[in-house]
C-alpha cells in the first residue's frame, strides 16, 4: 500500500466526521487538507494521552513542530521521535497513525510548495500552543482554564489556527474572490474554528474531566456562586446548567461567524461550501441537543447527534448550498431549536493582541 493510499484509508478510522467533509474536496486541495488533518490528529493524540507525563507531552509537541518546520532535521530525527512516541496511550487507530507518521510526512513532501507554506506555520503553532497549555497541568487536581480569554486562546491553538490555514488555502484556490469576500473570510476564519472546538468541549465535559482537565472556565463556575469542587460534584443541576448555557451561548456566536465565512465562498465552488457546511450544521445540531440537556451533567458518554440527523444533513445541504437564502433559513431553524439567540460578539483583534504576548518557545530546546 502506498503512502497516499494509507492516508486515505486511515482518515475515516481516526475521524468519521472530518472524513465526510474532506472527501468532498478534489485534487491537490483534497490531498493537502487531508494530510494537514492527519498531522493535527497526530499531535491531538499526544495532547489527549491521559497517562502521559505533561513534561513528555511538551517535549514531543515541540519536537513535532521542529520536524515539520525543518526538513533537514526531519530526515535525521523523525525515527527517534516516533520511538519516543511509544509512551503515548490512546485508541488503537490513533496510535497506529502516530507510529506511522513518517508515511504522512512522505505525502506532505509531495504537496505543492504553496500549500506546504500554509500548513507548516498553522500546524506548528498548534503543536506549540498545545505544549503551552500543558504547562498548566499539575497532575494532582482538576486543571481548569481561568477565564473566557484563556478559553479563546486555547481554542485558537487547537482549532482557530487551522481555520486560518483553511481560509488561506481557499483564497489561493479561488483567485477571483471579491475583496469583500476575502475580508469576510479572514475576519471569521478563526471564529469558525473556535465554534467547532467549543461545541466539542461542550459535549465532552465529563470525558475531559476524567483525564484531569476541564475547559469550562473557572470564571463561569464562580459567577454562579459555585466552587470548582461543587461544580464537579454536581451539587446544583440548575447552576451547572446555567454555566453550560453560558458556554453554549458563546459557541453560538462563533457558529454565526462560521455561517458568514461559508456564505462568503462563491456559489460556483459548491464542494468547498459543502466542506464548511457539513461540520457547521453538525455543530449547530449538537448545540441544539445540548441546550437544557441535564443528562450531559450526569453521563460520561459524549452527547452525539443521531445518525438520522447526519444523513439528513448530508442529503439536504447539497440542494441548499447554491442559495444563500436557503442556507440562512436552514441555519435559523436549527438555531431556533437551540434557543441561543443573543450570543456575544467575538473580538478577533483582542484575541490576536493577547496571543502576541504569549511565549510559545520551548525553554528546554537547544538546537545546533
Amino acid at each position: 500500500m502506498g503512502d497516499w493510499e494509507y492516508c486515505q484509508k486511515t482518515l475515516p478510522k481516526v475521524s468519521r466526521t472530518f472524513a465526510l467533509n474532506i472527501s468532498v474536496l478534489k485534487g491537490e486541495l483534497h490531498r493537502s487538507i487531508l494530510t494537514a488533518y492527519l498531522f493535527c490528529r497526530i499531535i491531538d493524540t499526544i495532547e489527549d494521552a491521559a497517562r502521559l507525563d505533561p513534561k513528555i507531552k511538551i517535549k514531543l509537541l515541540h519536537e513535532f513542530s521542529r520536524l515539520l518546520q525543518d526538513a533537514d532535521h526531519r530526515r535525521d530525527a523523525l525515527s527517534d521521535w516516533v520511538g519516543e512516541c511509544g509512551a503515548v496511550n490512546g485508541s488503537p487507530n490513533d496510535l497506529e497513525l502516530l507510529s506511522l507518521s513518517p508515511r504522512v510526512f512522505h505525502v506532505f513532501d509531495t504537496l505543492p510548495a504553496h500549500h506546504q507554506a500554509q500548513i507548516i506555520p498553522s500546524v506548528s503553532e498548534m503543536a506549540r500552543g498545545m505544549a503551552y497549555f500543558q504547562k498548566k497541568f499539575d497532575g494532582t487536581s482538576l486543571t481548569l482554564l481561568n477565564n473566557e480569554e484563556e478559553l479563546e486562546e486555547y481554542c485558537y491553538f487547537v482549532a482557530g489556527a487551522v481555520g486560518e490555514m483553511l481560509c488561506n488555502l481557499f483564497i489561493e484556490e479561488l483567485p477571483h474572490l471579491s475583496g469583500q469576500a476575502r475580508q469576510t473570510m479572514r475576519d471569521t476564519a478563526v471564529s469558525f474554528g473556535l465554534g467547532l472546538q467549543m461545541t466539542n468541549i461542550s459535549k465532552d465535559i465529563i470525558v475531559d474531566r476524567e483525564r484531569g482537565w476541564s475547559y469550562v472556565p473557572r470564571s463561569y463556575i464562580e459567577s454562579q456562586g459555585l466552587s470548582v469542587e461543587e461544580f464537579s460534584a454536581g451539587v446544583s443541576d440548575e447552576k451547572n446548567m446555567q454555566i453550560m448555557e453560558q458556554l453554549l451561548n458563546k459557541t453560538m456566536g462563533h457558529l454565526q461567524d462560521a455561517l458568514q465565512f461559508t456564505l462568503a465562498l462563491p456559489r460556483t465552488a459548491p464542494r468547498i461550501r459543502l466542506f464548511c457546511i457539513w461540520p457547521l450544521w453538525m455543530a449547530l445540531e449538537t448545540a441544539a441537543v445540548l441546550h437544557n440537556n441535564r443528562e450531559l451533567l450526569h453521563s460520561d458518554d459524549p452527547v452525539k447527534i443521531s445518525r438520522r440527523t447526519v444523513r439528513q444533513i448530508l442529503r439536504r445541504t447539497p440542494l441548499l448550498c447554491f442559495s444563500d437564502t436557503l442556507l440562512k433559513l436552514s441555519f435559523g431553524r436549527i438555531q431556533k431549536r437551540a434557543d441561543l439567540t443573543h450570543p456575544p460578539k467575538f473580538d478577533l483583534n483582542n484575541l490576536k493582541s493577547r496571543l502576541a504576548g504569549l511565549s510559545l518557545d520551548d525553554p528546554a530546546a537547544v538546537h545546533t
